[in-house]
């Protein structure tokens, strides 16, 4: 069954089946919510016996419906709201048809592989007519000199349209959704296509539109779609039915598709994909008029998507690292040949911090209320890394990881690392100080490790983290859970090496889980 959710202010239709979809701030998740009090997998939505039900994936901040706790699958309503955390998701009191003619990268099809096939044909430049691809601006320049007025005026009023329409897209389900509205409306066609490249550079079918949903199942050609990006080319074939590529596709002629229509998305000079067009000769094909427009529009399309994929990157980013980290690696990220995020051995400093007593003190508490605290201390904790330039690692329970000095360099990242830690622990002792009554008290231990160690992208195509491992991380953790006590900081003797700092305290040698020699390791005052 198809129901339409608002989430974060944008509308989407959603198909459920038994197995469900899932919501959360993670990659793997089917519904993404950008917000860090959202968990990366918070909640599910499956349908059973034609009722809805929402179910809460052990998440932090609990799952609520219509402000109640939701503790095992509950049966959802229209009109209903969900709240994950504190983040609304609404089911919207809308009949929904299954969706014809088009779709999306839905929750419950990512890709649109399932709906169509791309085949390799011979290739052969008779038939076609092949033009360069030209940016917006040369184009907006040179159709005043070839058009006359009214012509260039409509041209300008679908342009504007257009990006009105790709600016105000929740997301990048809903801009395909509209660049192919917008394409479909303005050139007549059968089916269309938007082909993304993966991150190993192949296309993939992201979204498909159809006039006659079903009518035509024949594939489409890989060739021409591959072709018109690698060489930057808008590509018209006047007549299929004749043209030496097609030769072996006899079901175009059974079919009458006769014309295709394919324009590369390009933005400076990053080919991103295609629009790949389709109609029959019964129906007057593809014109010259079309290319122009078709390729007006790519270009306009391209810097949607591009805008969307570097929003979405930025927020990814945003999630670990300061805004100051986040642009230097945004602009880092434009040189291809030395990216930020690329696997490479470093000199860091590593921060681990638990809030000591926290797990007893959790299991009696009223599971909202305790991410209530959790989450107000990590809010206060996680600033002052970032004030500093640390980046986050991850929150392990009631635990932070953190470090300095990758992915952008900093000569001095042990001291950030020490004064963030400082300033961590007076930031617990002024929330407590105002905490509210009936409230626990809360102390932190702190351990710190400098040295070298593996930081970079680590995971799979599906989920990828920046990190960092070695024995560096390994010591860094052993001084918080082994040598710290409630409200030290604890660090190692490198760390205490380079920050050169009056007043430390030198502890005796000490044996640590999974380190084969003695270290000693100071500690840190901070009144």
């Amino acid at each position: 069954m198809y129901i339409i959710l608002l989430v974060e202010g944008a509308r989407q239709t959603v198909e459920l089946t038994g197995d469900g979809v899932t919501v959360g701030r993670g990659e793997a998740a089917g519904i993404r919510v950008c917000s860090n009090a959202v968990s990366r997998v918070h909640a599910r939505l499956f349908e059973r016996d034609g009722q809805v039900y929402v179910q809460d994936m052990k998440s932090m901040n609990g799952t609520t419906l219509n402000d109640a706790p939701v503790l095992e699958p509950t049966p959802l309503r229209p009109g209903d709201t969900i709240l994950l955390g504190e983040v609304p998701i609404q089911w919207l009191a809308e009949a929904v048809p299954a969706p014809a003619g088009s779709l999306t990268t839905s929750t419950a099809r990512p890709h649109a592989e399932n709906r169509i096939e791309m085949e390799e044909r011979a290739f052969d430049t008779s038939g076609s007519i092949m033009v360069p691809h030209t940016t917006l601006e040369d184009l907006l320049a040179r159709h005043p000199a070839e058009k006359a007025p009214a012509e260039v005026e409509a041209l300008f009023q679908r342009l504007a349209a257009m990006a009105g329409k790709l600016l105000a897209a929740a997301g990048l389900p809903e801009l395909l959704d509209s660049v192919m509205s917008l394409v479909t409306a303005q050139i007549r066609c059968q089916r269309g296509f938007i082909l993304l490249t993966d991150p190993a550079g192949e296309l993939v079918p992201e979204y498909v539109w159809e006039e006659k949903p079903g009518a035509i199942t024949t594939p489409i050609s890989r060739t021409i779609a591959r072709t018109a990006m690698k060489d930057k080319v808008t590509i018209l074939t006047t007549d299929a039915r004749v043209d030496p590529r097609f030769s072996a596709g006899e079901s175009i002629k059974i079919h009458g598709i006769s014309s295709a229509l394919c324009a590369p998305l390009i933005v400076e000079t990053q080919a991103l994909g295609v629009i790949y067009l389709e109609a029959s000769l019964s129906k007057s094909g593809f014109k010259r008029e079309d290319e122009h427009l078709l390729s007006a529009m790519a270009n306009f399309a391209a810097v949607g998507i591009q805008r969307e994929r570097e929003t979405r990157f930025r927020q990814r980013l945003e999630r670990y690292h300061s805004p100051q980290v986040v642009g230097e690696i945004l602009r880092s990220s434009q040189n291809l040949d030395a990216p930020i995020l690329q696997a490479r051995r470093c000199e860091i400093t590593v921060l681990f911090a638990d809030i000591s007593g926290f797990t007893r003190m959790s299991e009696g508490m009223e599971p909202l209320r305790l991410a209530s605290i959790l989450n107000r201390s990590f809010e206060a904790l996680t600033d002052q890394i970032f004030q500093r330039g640390g980046t986050l690692d991850k929150y392990i329970g009631d635990a932070i990881m953190a470090f300095f000095g990758a992915p952008a360099p900093d000569p001095d990242h042990a001291r950030h690392a020490v004064e963030a830690a400082v300033a961590m622990q007076q930031g617990l002792r002024a929330l407590n100080g105002c905490r509210p009554e009936g409230f626990p008290e809360l102390r932190m231990r702190i351990g710190i490790n400098s040295g070298e160690a593996f930081a970079g992208d680590i995971g799979c195509e599906k989920r990828m983290d920046y990190t960092v491992m070695g024995s560096t991380v390994n010591l860094a953790s052993r001084l918080e859970s082994s040598v710290a006590r409630p409200g030290q900081i604890a660090i190692g003797p490198r760390t205490a090496q380079l920050i050169q700092m009056q007043g430390l305290e030198q502890l005796d040698p000490v044996l640590v889980k999974g380190i084969d020699h003695e270290i000693r390791p100071f500690l840190v005052p901070w009144g």
